[in-house]
């Protein structure tokens, strides 16, 4: 009898000690890791800490070109924290052409734990170390309008445009519009930046299989209106009727140029350059300048921040944006100056 009632007890005693054991593993998986998060993460929180903060590092905040850029980003960004699109952002955050300076905007972001951050950069090598430390800090980076060493190996994506396309396009406008040839100088963008790089490579391209064209040179004018019109004086000086054409990475530099060249009576000369600021697209049209090729600098940052859009949405995004050119001239230049 007693050995009965023992066994009685021993079942008993199991029973509890299983059913202690199965409550303890359900209460376990209920619990949250220790590594999870404290807030529920919203779509696109790339940090995991509930917010969703953007960055925007420009190239510079003076110059005509990026100055519509930077309207834009700032228009658009604070309608996107009005409506809760996202938390915060950066600002206008100057890099003041100057890699250096971008590397510090890039400790800010990393600093104010940014989950994404549009970058424009100043240099091709040297702005990339602002890219890829972002990037090793786990920030999603897209690089707007000319890229970076590693922008193709660690950016979320590139928006903007092809310059060797650029440089393609000034060149065949020259020689469909010089059609007898001549001498023509080249003046460059900052030395290192890819779009001084590429438009370069595109008007190589074009130009060195044209026997009727001769290059006197390519000049650094570092994006300047005064270096490029000082180059002109100087070609026009050197080699007289015979300079036939100025091409600039820019048309900061190729308005000056052209100016130079029609102050001095040499209006036969023709200068081209990129961008399509609304200084020279004014000159095409008075009829002062013959051309220039368009880059639409908001539609490159509208792309970059449609992708932040997407990616807030769950949606995959492109790797590549590419932002076409356009050649204006008198015949199309109403539909581009405001």
């Amino acid at each position: 009898m007693k050995r009965k009632v023992l066994s009685v007890l021993l079942c008993v005693m199991m029973t509890a000690v299983l059913a202690a054991g199965c409550g303890s593993d359900n209460k376990d998986e209920g619990k949250k890791d220790d590594g999870a998060k404290t807030e529920d993460a919203k779509d696109g929180d790339v940090n995991g800490d509930g917010k969703i903060i953007c960055g925007y590092i420009s190239k510079n905040i003076v110059d005509p070109f990026h100055a519509p850029i930077n309207d834009y980003a700032k228009e658009t960004f604070d309608g996107l924290k009005k409506d809760g699109t996202i938390d915060d952002w950066t600002g206008i955050l100057d890099g003041e052409t100057d890699a250096n300076k971008q590397i510090d905007r890039a400790d800010e972001c990393i600093a104010k734990n940014c989950d994404y951050v549009i970058i424009l950069p100043a240099e091709a090598s040297a702005s990339d170390a602002a890219v890829t430390k972002m990037a090793d800090a786990g920030i999603k980076v897209i690089v707007v309008n000319s890229k970076t060493d590693s922008t193709d190996d660690v950016a979320m994506a590139y928006v903007g445009p092809n310059d060797v396309e650029a440089g393609e396009m000034l060149a065949q406008w020259v020689i469909d519009n010089v059609p007898d040839g001549g001498k023509y100088a080249h003046c460059q963008g900052v030395i290192g930046n890819s779009a001084q790089i590429q438009r370069g490579e595109g008007i190589e391209n074009i130009m060195k299989d044209n026997g009727k064209f001769e290059s006197v040179g390519d000049f650094p004018c570092e994006w300047q209106a005064d270096k490029a019109a000082n180059v002109a004086t100087d070609m026009m000086n050197q080699y007289k009727d015979e300079l036939k054409a100025i091409i600039c990475d820019n048309d900061d530099m190729s308005s000056a140029a052209q100016k130079a060249c029609n102050d001095a009576g040499r209006e036969d000369i023709v200068c081209v350059g990129v961008d399509g600021n609304e200084n020279p697209l004014q000159m095409v049209k008075d009829g002062e300048m013959g051309a220039t090729v368009l880059q639409d600098g908001p539609a490159q940052v509208e792309g970059a921040i449609d992708l932040i859009k997407k990616a807030l949405n769950g949606e995959e995004t492109e790797k590549e944006v590419m932002i076409s050119f356009v050649l204006v001239t008198k015949d199309n230049v109403d539909e581009y100056l405001k």
